[in-house]
């Protein structure tokens, strides 16, 4: 099902909001409330401007699948101190939860990363978004002109504050740095996923790790050689496993 959520956390002008607030919505609801409301640490000046944050933020982030939410609100927790990391770690669950936000990632995004392109212009998001309508009975007809223009607008937005394009006019790629750790996570969540493949080199999220398919089997085994993942490459084949549970991940892997 698709919907504008793009359009709203790409408005949101602070991502440390939501990453302060994330964790807390999924493991501790009281304290948030007293963020939110008691001390109001977000500056919100109303009721329902919170509330606004709140539903939004649950959009989103939050999935149908619980332990992928306890895995990514303790990997972002526990990242606090390194930002370009918790945006990687939004990226993907963002991704997860949003169909507009993934097949755009899917069918933009990824495609123009890993083809070495400089730039992602506004105007081949826009083309995308209106092919995918013209392909899809549900969006005919839904979204003026003026709404596929935000979306597009917003979504390079996003992409920028989550440190993946970077400019103000034109939206140039940024240098994205994997670390082991971060990949070691990254297999963590996709073995937490549903309907994915046995044989990642098969599943198309595997270009949503941000590295490409001629390195990934050699980063695979550094960190397998950590004990951080188990996997199996038959020469066709790459089956992967994690090596820890949702509350162990953390210390097991950033300990």
């Amino acid at each position: 099902m698709y919907n504008t959520d793009i359009n709203i956390i790409g408005g949101i002008p602070d991502y440390h909001l939501i990453y302060k607030a994330l964790p807390l919505l999924i493991n501790d609801n009281a304290e948030l409330q007293k963020i939110l409301v008691t001390s109001n640490e977000f500056s919100f000046r109303t009721v329902k401007s919170r509330k606004r944050f709140l539903a939004v933020i649950n959009s989103a982030f939050i999935t149908d699948n619980q332990p992928i939410n306890i895995l990514t609100a303790n990997l972002i927790k526990h990242l606090k101190y390194d930002e370009k990391a918790q945006a990687i770690i939004l990226f993907w669950l963002f991704s997860i939860n949003n169909t507009l936000f993934y097949e755009l990632n899917r069918d933009v995004f990824l495609r123009y990363y890993f083809q070495g392109r400089a730039e992602l212009p506004k105007d081949d998001v826009i083309a995308y978004l209106k092919d995918l309508i013209s392909r899809n009975k549900q969006l005919k007809g839904k979204w003026s002109e003026i709404t596929i223009d935000t979306i597009a607008s917003k979504y390079l937005t996003i992409l920028k504050k989550l440190h993946l394009l970077e400019g103000k006019q034109k939206k140039s790629f940024c240098f994205v740095n994997i670390s082991d750790e971060l990949l070691a996570a990254f297999i963590h969540i996709y073995k937490l996923m549903n309907n994915r493949k046995s044989n990642i080199l098969d599943d198309e999220f595997l270009p949503f790790s941000l590295i490409s398919r001629e390195n990934i089997l050699d980063r695979l085994k550094k960190i397998g050689k950590k004990d951080w993942i188990k996997m199996n490459y038959t020469g066709t084949s790459l089956n992967v496993e994690g090596s820890f549970n949702v509350n162990e991940i953390v210390n097991g892997i950033f300990g």
